[in-house]
């Protein structure tokens, strides 16, 4: 049997293995260790601690080196006391504590064991901790991050799917569920519940797509509609990826969805509009031409622009406006860019113009500055006023000669006036004065319907004999090739007809039941055509004339089939 000595001796053996395995697993593991013991004032009161042991990861949790034999204090001054207070607690309590606390002197956060050694009442506590600063801000960060993604997520509409192939579980955010007209608390979120509000015609495609991406690597893009809050039709886009296990098993899919409804509706406006513009900017009827306001180089045309200007489109492009005409050179382009500047719009109202083939137009331009996109463009409008400019100044000639016709009338109504009121009394003044206006409007009646381009002698004839319509082939006969009268002609020759029937009807041939009335005229043919006019009468009053009356006017006043001489 062993000695009491050498059971002594391998108690002490053994205790000092103990020992020995005891530091070598302090030394070794990841955790810092340390054994404090309590310091108390006079009253009783724990006012500090001192390290007694720890371990080589005790300074990479802590940062206090060669902390063995110092108090707390000392290692770190500004050290809050509620540090002690926890200690001093588990020591006079015994009961161990397990908690996490920051310390802003050291600008750390820990995990800690503190565990009484020799019960309650003891001064000495243990304590097994670890740094977890950097753990809290990553979790922190990591908080932080899924609310900012919820929040982008709510902003942008955005609906969320996730689903896990191993367990089986398909998560939807609430946005998921809102899309697809479905409630949390009704509807299951599984493929067949988004599957089964998918509108019926895109179904198929949908679903093919999505069997096509479940595999490693697989991605999902698609635009489809679904059947959304009271089975309202949206439109949709979801994009979505596969991940796969390292033996290519697929694992999870997961993506999002957003509704473009507005986005396609406003995509189709806007293509409407673009059709639109671009059918009104090829069926113009005025030129257009879109420039660079940095360069000033046309970068597109109208069809009516290549046709007015006889160049292709393409020989257009790339060029500036005094290269094709409009503008006298360069220094006249940059002055119109400065002018835009100021002012976003210019109107040229007449500029002169020539095609490629020599062909002179006259055009009005209106030149607006604009944001097209990311960049500044001109639009010119060009249209082509030739015509109107020539009606213009058509206008402007007959407006001369209507002022000139008129001074002439009034010559011939003041000569008419003063002719009849040598004639009679007042009474007789009156009706002959407004008989003689009557045939000079009838003249003027004419002249007007013709345009002021001549009257046919024929039809003067009747106008002015029209009290005796009724006679002409009978008892007032014409005779006569078909010839035009000059306006000038026609004034004279209908006031010479008029005095002419009214004497007949008074006196001469028309004043019975008997007489009769031959009015003849000629043009002569030839380079110089003469006219001339004859009035016969027959069978009148003895008083009345016996010979014919035989009118000489000007040879030009009158043309026959030969033509007009131009003269008025």
């Amino acid at each position: 049997m062993p000695t009491n000595a050498q059971q002594t001796d391998r108690s002490v053996a053994e205790t000092e293995q103990l020992i020995l395995q005891y530091r070598h697993l302090l030394e070794n593991i990841e955790q810092g260790f340390c054994l404090i013991e309590m310091t108390y004032d006079e009253a009783g009161t724990a006012n500090n601690y001192r390290f007694l042991e720890a371990n080589q990861a005790f300074e990479r949790h802590t940062g206090i080196r060669n902390a063995v034999g110092k108090t707390a204090l000392e290692a770190v001054p500004d050290l809050e006391a509620h540090w002690i207070e926890t200690y001093a607690r588990v020591a006079r309590t015994g009961a161990s504590l397990a908690f996490e606390q920051g310390s802003f002197a050291m600008n750390r956060l820990f995990k800690i064991d503190a565990v009484s050694i020799g019960g309650a009442g003891s001064n000495r506590v243990a304590l097994i901790f670890s740094d977890v600063t950097e753990r809290r801000r990553t979790e922190q960060s990591l908080i932080k991050g899924e609310e900012r993604l919820r929040l982008a997520l709510e902003a942008g509409r955005m609906a969320v799917w996730d689903w896990s192939f191993e367990s089986g579980e398909n998560i939807w955010n609430d946005a998921m569920y809102r899309m697809l007209g479905l409630q949390p608390d009704t509807a299951q979120a599984s493929f067949a519940s988004w599957m089964s509000r998918v509108h019926p015609a895109d179904l198929p495609g949908v679903e093919s797509l999505f069997s096509d991406s479940l595999k490693p690597g697989g991605e999902f893009h698609m635009e489809y509609r679904v059947l959304g809050q009271r089975d309202e039709i949206r439109w949709v886009s979801a994009r979505g990826r596969t991940n796969s296990d390292a033996v290519g098993k697929v694992t999870r899919s997961y993506g999002v969805v957003t509704d473009v409804t507005e986005r396609n509706l406003i995509d189709k406006d806007l293509r409407l509009s673009e059709k639109r513009y671009r059918r009104l900017f090829e069926c113009a009827h005025d030129g257009v031409v879109i420039l660079d306001a940095g360069t000033r180089k046309i970068i597109d045309t109208n069809p009516f622009m290549t046709k007015l200007l006889g160049y292709k489109h393409a020989e257009l492009v790339g060029k500036e406006l005094y290269e094709i005409g409009l503008l006298k050179d360069e220094v006249e382009s940059k002055a119109m860019i400065r002018e835009l500047n100021n002012r976003n719009q210019i109107r040229y109202e007449d500029l002169p113009l020539e095609s490629r083939t020599g062909l002179h137009k006259e055009v009005e331009v209106i030149a607006n500055l604009y944001n097209e996109g990311d960049r500044l463009v001109i639009q010119c409008n060009i249209r082509d006023i030739t015509e109107r400019k020539i009606a213009e100044e058509h206008v402007s000639m007959l407006m001369a000669e209507i002022n000139h016709r008129a001074k002439n009338l009034l010559a011939v109504v003041q000569a008419i006036a003063n002719q009849t009121a040598k004639e009679g009394s007042p009474a007789t003044f009156s009706a002959r004065l407004s008989d003689r206006i009557v045939a000079l409007a009838a003249g003027q009646d004419l002249l007007v319907r013709n345009q002021w381009h001549g009257v046919e002698l024929s039809d003067l004839i009747a106008a002015q004999l029209d009290h005796f319509r009724d006679w002409i082939g009978t008892r007032v006969m014409l005779d006569g090739p078909v010839a035009e009268l000059t306006p000038d002609a026609a004034q004279g020759i209908g006031m010479a007809l008029h005095e002419l029937g009214t004497n007949a009807a008074k006196y001469g041939a028309l004043s019975n039941e008997t007489g009769a009335v031959l009015i003849s005229w000629k043009v002569t043919k030839g380079a110089n055509p003469k006219f001339s006019i004859t009035w016969l009468e027959r069978g009148g009053a003895e008083s009345s004339a016996a010979y014919p009356v035989r009118l000489r006017p000007n040879p030009d006043w009158a043309h026959g089939p030969g033509g007009r001489s131009g003269h008025s």
